[in-house]
This record gives structure tokens, sequence and C-alpha cells, in this order.
């Protein structure tokens, strides 16, 4: 047998192992094809828009609210076209009385703990109230001055004549706590307190109605915030009541509970003590709720 009818063969036989030891190199280095990524902007989900504020809000607030909350429902109307907002401003008492009875509200805005608490302990506030200013009380007198109030001291002069609010209200309140710290002051003599009551001659129903006492002259002296004291401008000047005796009015604010509108009731809640709010409110007088 000839050496070329022997080989040739072999030769296909080497070449053959040879192709296929190539090809599987070739397969082996081949990546493996990979899914195209989709762009972030094809599988995003657009938020929801969430739908505009509509309706009507009542807020029933304190009486020493009433410039400064219509002059935040001015602005949040603008911002929330679809909103109206309307108030009942009254001492907080009166307030949580009215509630308890069903008078329509979305929103209790009141001058104290203390009746907001009653209306929470009477489960007619939804959720948790939250504070959202403090105020102090102050001694308001006439412009004129006439019986010359110039210390908390001088409320015990004989014969002045003295207008407070009415015990339930918050400022009456705040008003017979700052009489009983003055008291507790040695400097201020034995029997002041019996002093200062005689010379009470109104309980009023409210803030208000005291500080339109002393603006028409009708009382020597009342107690009122100091915020109220702003509002009534050249008609009242104030005494100012030492910090050893004087109290701190905090502001509690919550959606009342069976709202008709407790979406937009939550959204106003969130504008007084937002930065818009609670800029308004410091332009008014009333301190930081921190």
């Amino acid at each position: 047998m000839s050496f070329d009818r022997l080989s040739r063969p072999l030769f296909a036989a080497v070449i053959g192992l040879a192709l296929a030891a190539s090809m599987a190199c070739s397969g082996a280095a081949t990546p493996t094809p990979t899914a195209t990524a989709t762009s972030a902007a094809q599988n995003a989900t657009a938020s929801p828009t969430p739908a505009p504020l509509t309706g009507k809000v009542t807020v029933f607030a304190a009486s020493s609210l009433t410039e400064v909350f219509k002059k935040m429902a001015v602005d949040f109307q603008a911002k929330n076209s679809g909103v109206t907002v309307e108030f009942n401003f009254a001492a907080s008492s009166a307030l949580e009385s009215q509630i308890e009875q069903s008078a329509p509200a979305d929103i209790f805005a009141s001058a104290d703990t203390a009746n907001m608490q009653k209306a929470q302990d009477k489960s007619l506030i939804d959720g948790a109230p939250a504070t959202f200013a403090r105020n102090l009380p102050v001694i308001v007198v006439p412009a004129d001055n006439k019986a010359g109030v110039t210390t908390a001291k001088d409320l015990a002069k004989p014969g002045l004549k003295l207008v407070l609010a009415a015990q339930d209200v918050p400022i009456g309140n705040y008003a017979r706590q700052v009489i009983d710290k003055l008291n507790a002051d040695a400097a201020n003599g034995t029997g002041f307190k019996d002093a200062v009551t005689k010379n009470i001659v109104s309980n009023e129903a409210n803030v208000r109605a005291v500080l339109s006492k002393i603006e028409l002259g009708e009382a020597d002296a009342g107690i009122t915030y100091k915020t109220d004291a702003l509002v009534s401008g050249a008609k009242v000047k104030t005494v100012v009541i030492p910090d050893a005796a004087n109290v701190i009015a905090v502001y509690p604010i919550g959606v009342v509970k069976g709202s008709k509108n407790a979406t937009a009731a939550a959204a106003f809640i969130a504008y007084v003590r937002g930065a818009d709010g609670q800029a308004a409110l410091k332009a008014a007088g009333f301190d930081s709720a921190s």
C-alpha cells in the first residue's frame, strides 16, 4: 500500500479533529446574549396627581385668632380655589360646648389645652391635636390711663374698675392664675387677691369683649392677650405682667370628628402649622409653638 493512500485518510481525520476543537473553543468564547435593558422612563409609573381640594371648611376658632386666621384663609383659598373657609369665632369654652351639641364644624382651634382636652375626652376630635402657637397675657388700660395703672400691683388699687373674662374662658382662667401668682409675691402686700377681686366689675364672654370695654373707657384695666392689644393699636396701652407671675397660653388645633370635609380641614391645619401660617402668626405677635 502506498504512502499516499494511507496518509490521505489520516490527514483528513487530523483536520477534522482540529476543526472540531476550534469550533468548541469558538463556542465557549461567544458571550451569551443578554436581554436588552428597558429604559427607566418606560418602566417608571407616574405618581397620581392629588385631586384638588374642594368644598367648605368651617373653622371654630378662639376669638384672639380672628384677624390672623382671616388673613390665612385668604391665602389658603388663593392656593386652593375650590375651597371656601368659614369661621365661627368665640371663647374656646363656648366653641367646645357648641361642638358637643353637634354644631357643624370641621376644625377646632382653642386658646387653651383644657377645652381641647374636654373635646377629646368626649371623642369630638379626630386623632391627636397639634399645638400651633403660644401667647402671653398682658394688662391693658385705656389710652389716657386715668387710673394711673403702671404695674401689676396697681390692680389692687381701691376703686379700680377691672374687667376680666369669665373664669371658664381661657383668658379669664389665665388672668386668675396670674392674680394667684401675684398674690403669692410678698412684694404685692397682704390681701392682694381680695383687693383685686373686689375691683372686678364684669366677667365678659370672651377676650374681645374685655378689650372693647377698655377701648371704650368703660373700665380702668383688663387682662387680655398681647396679640389683642396689638390689634387695638393706639386705643389701649399695655402693662407688662412680670414673667414670674405670668402664664403661657398654648393653642392646639384639630379636626372635628365627623367632619364633612376632613381632607380639606387637614390641609388647612397643615397650612396653619406650615411656614406660611407660622409667618402670619409671628407677624400678628404670637409666639412659636415650639
